[in-house]
């Protein structure tokens, strides 16, 4: 299991940074990063685990859905992860809320521990560029997505987007969790709320991407 974990973060990392000359950097970003894989349909941390507070989770592979969930157990879907998406999640201790994620398909993640880089990137620039221009620039891109998304008024107009934004995922995704993200207040039953091949393209938006976002410190970086 330990070889499988290092050939994927060989995978991911070696095409970011320099085999030879970030060599040191690449071994502290293996020894500070936690692994996992969780099948569809588990959950990656146990029910009431706070287990996210102050983490980078980064998804290597597969598919998943990230929601947070209060005392009652109502539940809301924020944050959909595929290969390459990151979420840096906030501090919820001090809230009714937790924040989890369910695997959509079998998935395996990294885990960071955002003090834990920021030691790193003291030692090691090359480790805060890399936090800036991936890991940053991911999450950044997975918020702005979904805050355009859930602006959106109209249903159709949603749906025209979602395939935009995620060409491949529409066909992959359960109906009831499709729903979430397309119309989190739908009142009508699920089959009449997936009627959706017949949408209208035209009405999609060409929804704004973020140029050269100014550079925050590591300090600042919750999007929960």
């Amino acid at each position: 299991m330990e070889f499988s974990y290092t050939r994927a973060f060989l995978k991911v990392f070696l095409s970011l940074l320099d085999r030879a000359k970030d060599r040191a950097a690449i071994r502290f970003l293996y020894r500070h990063t936690t692994f996992r894989n969780i099948n569809a349909g588990e959950s990656l941390f146990g029910s009431g685990s706070q287990g996210t507070s102050g983490q980078i989770i980064y998804v290597a592979d597969g598919l998943v859905n990230g929601y947070i969930s209060n005392e009652s157990q109502k539940s809301s879907s924020i944050w959909l992860g595929q290969s390459g998406s990151t979420y840096i999640c906030d501090d919820y201790r001090y809230t009714d809320h937790n924040f989890n994620i369910q695997a959509i398909e079998h998935s395996t993640l990294f885990i960071l521990d955002k003090c834990e880089l920021e030691e790193g990137c003291a030692w090691y620039p090359v480790l805060n560029s890399l936090f800036h221009f991936h890991f940053l620039r991911n999450a950044i891109n997975d918020v702005n997505n979904s805050n355009i998304l859930f602006r959106l008024q109209n249903i159709e107009n949603r749906i025209s987007l979602f395939k935009r934004i995620y060409p491949d995922l529409y066909n992959r995704i359960p109906a009831n969790l499709l729903i979430s993200y397309l119309d989190p207040d739908a009142t009508l039953d699920q089959e009449q709320s997936l009627l959706l091949d017949d949408t209208d393209y035209e009405c999609a938006l060409n929804y704004p991407q973020p140029e050269n976002p100014q550079k925050p410190t590591l300090s600042i970086l919750y999007y929960c």
